[in-house]
């Protein structure tokens, strides 16, 4: 008689797969910090729009020249940019997220229109609609259909 061996338990967390740091280096069994490719893309786009205009400008003025001095103004925004965006708000939103969201919150069509008022509803109030059918040929279907519920003894009519 042999025993198999149970099965092993595997659990999978989907939350937040993008935002989360890739850990793709290991210094033997120790996983390095990871990189957060989201912010390590924004840093590589600002990056590059920031080192072609600071290359422009230094044409026209020579003491923005790459040096030893100068290379802080050229490379120090592009990782403040990759550090600032993965890191989360107050708001427990990211920087991207917050600005998904506050694009979305201004540039709605009815805002650009002038026609969302922010404010809230002074009187809330509740409307029911109560409603008995009066057609024989609907009461006929009603009641079959409940007698079929019955006899099958679902949840919303218990067998007898």
């Amino acid at each position: 008689m042999t025993q198999e061996a149970p099965e092993p338990l595997v659990a999978y967390d989907h939350t937040d797969l993008v935002n989360r740091p890739k850990r793709i280096w290991n210094w033997g069994n120790i996983p390095l910090p990871g990189l957060l490719l989201p912010a390590l893309g924004a840093a590589f786009g600002f990056g590059l729009v920031w080192l072609v205009t600071l290359f422009t400008v230094s044409a026209f003025m020579p003491v923005l020249g790459l040096s030893m001095w100068t290379s802080i103004l050229y490379f120090g925004p592009p990782f403040a940019v990759y550090f600032v965006w993965g890191r989360p708000l107050p708001s427990a939103l990211t920087l991207s997220q917050q600005l998904v969201v506050w694009a979305d919150y201004w540039f709605q069509p009815k805002r650009l229109q002038g026609l969302a008022a922010d404010r809230e509803p002074e009187n809330l109030h509740w409307q029911v609609i109560l409603w008995t059918p009066g057609s024989p040929r609907w009461q006929a279907r009603y009641d079959a259909a409940r007698q079929a519920a019955a006899e099958r003894g679902t949840a919303f009519s218990p067998r007898r």
